[in-house]
């Protein structure tokens, strides 16, 4: 007879009895020895009765599966999902749920070391069996080897089980199918194939795997059951598990914690949480760093045995993760785990079947604490070699060397030279980035290597110059240890200029500094005159920012000027000195300009100390307003010597392009600019903040200027500087928009103070006589008011630029009632772009010519003044022309906002080059801007004339 036929209880007992009676060999008839296998679930700990978080759903299917067996209808279930995700609980509560019913429950679990057992998983099914009433034994299995085929045993077994139980329902249960042995999975989808109409309950358990002849006999088998995939616990559900098992409701911050730690893990999270409630650790935002310290024993063995599941090579393959962190690449793995890159794979495909691993590249823990558990799990002298290892694997891999790096900040010392080399590289490029606390990081870690005394000195200095661009604390007392071990001379005058920049920052008296820079340069050898000139500059750019510049002025110039004397390229540099202390001074604008261009054309941009000198090259020319000689100079092109690298430069191009374009009146762009500068505040600084802090006020945004004088006020100094002159006038400026009028009037008092203490008289730097003569007028003080005015534009007269002589003779036509004063200040805008002081002109015009009595001039200046603010949305400045247009009789005209005549004068410059055919690049060439500036102006040109491009662009603006 064809076994294929035997499908139904009958025809299996049929074959039993006439099989016993002697119809197969006494080889097949030999008695089975099984053991009871141990109960899994008995003394495990987990409450039955109680709740699985988040898999209420599957529980519930579970239930209706059994209800419909009992009712005598087949039901196979199959759930799928990672390791830990639940399997097991729920398998666990299906037998509970059927021993309550009264069924037998047998029961079986696949280990991936016993795969190749024959017949294992069947074994441990068997076992579970009651005697049968006969006393009959369990039919022999046999195995592979054996002669006969496996039907024989797949019929004689099915038929002896439903003898056993005599029509009763069974629920079998059977976890980690993924590695159950071949004839296990036969007799599995033999008897799903034939059960259809018997009281049977296969619940089925698997996570995924790897291809083999055993995942497609468990596809087949599963594509007959009713599939259930658990997916991670939200959440959601870990909140209502934490207030279950810790007895109160826990902050989001920590529940997110717990949940990023295992990744929504039910096995993890049934392990950590009680762990954690054991040591009574509240579930509040202060406990977050408790949750992996703690967590980490309470999941170890659970962890390490699901690696050692994943076969012999996991565990090296899991350490060597653990250890590369973010440059797990499988090749990298591969070597520092001692594996061929196939071994290595598979390997790997387990892990990550087995949840443990991404499938990413690199390869990465799908939980925190996972990696936490394997990494601490490693030794201490074992954890140093491998991150020496992966450091030198890493950085002959990418050729980046703070990918590396960040494996040797892990070990206290390698005593290899390459280590510092990588370091040093590292801290470079971090630099570059614009991250100078990474840098110091990087840096102080290379101290540790062993290196010459020489080395270790030109290190100390380049910590102790990062600290001081970074704006950290502790850069004096680097640089003099640093001082006290360096011989080199140069090294010795870069150190001096540091320590002299350290003290000017702070508003300390730079004494001791230069006694330091005097020190070496006494004893340079003969024809080192450049060196002495470097170190004179360069303490030159520490007076920059110190209150003692007029000594240097005083008594170190004539010295600069001596050691330049006999070469023309440092007498052309020394020049910037002059031209620096012109523009402070306000005196000989001419010559300051043709001082400040001559260097910038001179300066070499391969020595960092000579880049140093174009900042206070290019500050002089802007405060000179020579805005297109800056730009035929490229004198903003991101090169200055910072200590902060690359990314320092383009911080301090952008500060300098934000107060070209304010001083052009584009709010818009000097905002966003600025605002990128501030991105890197440290190396913005006081100047950054203070001249945003001006822009938003102009803005009308006094909010946003609020915070940011809060946000980033300057720290306390011994003397004035020129950070906190700078941000007192920004203060000031501040409360006078919000009328609060003696707050401002102190503040730009303030101002002057610590100016005049600096040398500082020309008002194209700050005009704080003008503002405060403004305030003096509105609290009642004319006389004072009108002094201040008068002084100012005496100096404004004597330095000659437009705006900031435009500024004084405004001012000091409202608080004179001069509009002769008034009007100047409009005319001496001629030819220029400056749009924000052309608008407050004109409305300062207006105001005094509607005071005397000429309301009709008055209230066209004012119409013409608000249409001007308008466009570049100078919201201050027409709120106050349209109360004065108000009081004049009239009401604002839009009406002129619009044409050509909207175009602002930077937006009528590029359009002009773009209708004449030049690029947007050579645009932004030509006018000092970026290429994205340039196309946020011709957008807005495009707005205003109605066209839709380049090409009606000539057209209209001809009309």
């Amino acid at each position: 007879m064809d076994r294929r036929l035997y499908g139904t209880v009958a025809a299996m007992r049929d074959h039993a009895r006439i099989t016993n009676a002697g119809g197969v060999s006494p080889r097949a008839m030999r008695v089975e020895r099984l053991v009871r296998p141990y109960d899994r679930d008995a003394g495990s700990g987990l409450d039955l009765t109680g709740r699985l978080y988040g898999r209420e759903p599957d529980t519930a299917a579970l239930a209706s599966a059994l209800d419909a067996v009992a009712g005598g209808r087949a039901r196979l279930l199959s759930l799928e999902g990672a390791a830990g995700a639940g399997k097991s609980a729920l398998l666990a509560r299906a037998r509970a749920d059927a021993r309550r019913r009264g069924w037998t429950v047998l029961t079986g679990r696949a280990a991936m070391l016993e795969a190749a057992n024959d017949f294992g998983v069947l074994r441990q099914v068997l076992a579970g069996l009651p005697p049968a009433p006969d006393g009959r034994a369990v039919p022999a299995l046999r195995t592979a080897q054996d002669d006969a085929s496996p039907f024989d045993v797949f019929e004689l077994v099915s038929a002896h089980l439903f003898d056993v139980t005599a029509g009763a329902p069974v629920l079998i249960t059977l976890d980690d199918l993924q590695w159950c042995d071949t004839l296990s999975l036969r007799w599995l989808a033999y008897l799903a194939h034939r059960s259809a109409d018997l009281p049977l309950a296969l619940v089925l358990a698997s996570s995924p795997r790897e291809m083999s002849e055993q995942q497609f006999l468990l596809d087949e088998l599963i594509a007959s059951c009713e599939r259930r995939t658990l997916h991670r616990l939200t959440q959601a559900h870990l909140s209502r598990w934490i207030a279950d098992v810790m007895g109160a409701g826990a902050d989001d911050a920590f529940v997110a914690e717990c949940h990023q730690v295992t990744g929504g893990n039910g096995a993890l999270l049934a392990d950590l949480l009680p762990a954690l409630a054991a040591r009574s650790v509240p579930p509040v935002e202060e406990s977050l760093a408790s949750i992996e310290d703690i967590g980490g024993a309470a999941v170890s063995r659970r962890v390490l045995s699901w690696i050692r599941r994943c076969g012999p090579e996991a565990p090296a393959v899991a350490q060597a993760v653990a250890v590369l962190g973010d440059d797990g690449e499988l090749v990298l793995v591969a070597q520092l785990a001692g594996l061929d890159l196939d071994a290595a794979a598979r390997a790997a495909d387990r892990l990550i079947k087995m949840d443990v691993l991404t499938n990413t590249s690199p390869l990465r823990y799908v939980h925190s604490l996972t990696r936490a558990v394997v990494h601490a799990g490693i030794s201490a002298g074992l954890r140093t070699s491998q991150r020496l290892r992966a450091a030198r694997l890493v950085r002959d891999h990418y050729a980046e060397p703070e990918r590396a790096a960040a494996h040797l900040m892990a070990v206290d010392m390698s005593s290899e030279p390459w280590a510092l080399e990588t370091l040093r590289a590292a801290a470079d490029a971090a630099l570059e980035r614009g991250l100078p606390e990474q840098a110091l990081g990087y840096l102080r870690r290379a101290l540790a290597e062993p290196m010459p005394v020489s080395a270790r000195a030109e290190l100390l200095a380049g910590i102790g110059a990062t600290e001081i661009g970074a704006g950290v604390a502790g850069a004096e007392s680097t640089l003099h240890e640093a001082l006290a071990i360096a011989t080199e001379p140069s090294l010795r005058v870069r150190i001096g200029v540091d320590l002299a920049y350290v003290d000017a920052v702070a508003g300390r008296p730079l004494k001791s500094a230069l006694e330091v820079v005097d020190e070496v340069c006494a004893r340079l050898p003969p024809g080192r005159d450049e060196l002495a000139a470097e170190a004179e500059l360069g303490v030159f750019a520490a007076y920059t920012a110190s209150a003692d510049a007029g000594e240097f002025l005083d008594r170190r110039m004539a010295r600069l000027r001596d050691r330049a004397a006999d070469d023309a390229r440092l007498t052309v540099l020394a020049g910037v000195v002059d031209a620096w202390s012109g523009a402070r001074r306000g005196r000989d604008r001419a010559e300051c300009v043709r001082r400040a261009r001559s260097a910038l054309e001179t300066i070499d941009h391969q020595r960092t100390w000579e880049l140093r000198l174009r900042l206070p090259a290019v500050s002089a020319l802007i405060d000179a307003e020579e805005y297109d000689l800056v730009g035929d100079l490229r004198g903003i092109d991101g090169h200055f010597g910072h200590r902060q690298g690359t990314a320092g430069d383009a911080t301090v191009a952008a500060c300098l392009r934000g107060r070209l374009a304010y001083g052009r009146g584009d709010l818009k762009v000097a905002r966003t600019v600025l605002g990128t500068a501030l991105k890197h505040p440290s190396v913005a600084g006081t100047d950054g903040v203070a001249r945003l802090v001006s822009v938003l006020t102009d803005l009308g945004d006094l909010d946003a200027a609020d915070r940011l004088i809060r946000e980033h006020a300057p720290a306390a100094t011994a003397a004035p500087t020129w950070a906190t002159a700078v941000f007192a006038f920004a203060r000031a400026s501040l409360c006078a928009a919000r009328n609060q009028r003696k707050e401002a009037l102190e503040g730009f008092l303030e101002t002057g103070r610590g100016l005049r203490a600096l040398g500082v008289d020309n008002p194209a730097a700050l005009p704080w006589r003008s503002r405060a003569a403004r305030c003096h007028a509105l609290l009642g003080d004319g006389a004072a008011a009108r002094a201040l005015a008068a002084e100012e534009v005496a100096l404004a007269r004597r330095w000659g630029s437009p705006r900031a002589l435009s500024t004084a003779l405004a001012a000091s036509g409202v608080v004179s009632g001069d509009p002769a004063a008034a009007l100047e200040a409009v005319m001496v805008l001629d030819r220029t772009d400056a749009e924000l002081h052309r608008a407050m002109a004109l409305v300062d015009l207006g105001t005094v010519e509607l005071e005397t009595g000429a309301v009709d001039r008055a209230r066209d200046h004012l119409q013409d003044g608000f249409a001007l603010a308008r466009v570049i949305n100078a919201r201050p400045v027409w709120l106050r022309a349209a109360r004065y247009i108000k009081r004049a009789g009239g009401r604002p005209d839009l009406g002129r906002i619009g044409g050509v005549t909207a175009l602002t004068a930077q937006e009528r410059a590029a359009a002009e080059r773009a209708a004449a055919g030049a690029t947007n690049r050579q645009i932004a060439d030509d006018m000092v801007l970026t290429q994205r500036t340039v196309e946020q102006y011709l957008t807005s040109v495009y707005r205003k004339l109605g066209i839709t491009g380049r090409p009606q662009l000539a057209a209209a603006l001809s009309c």
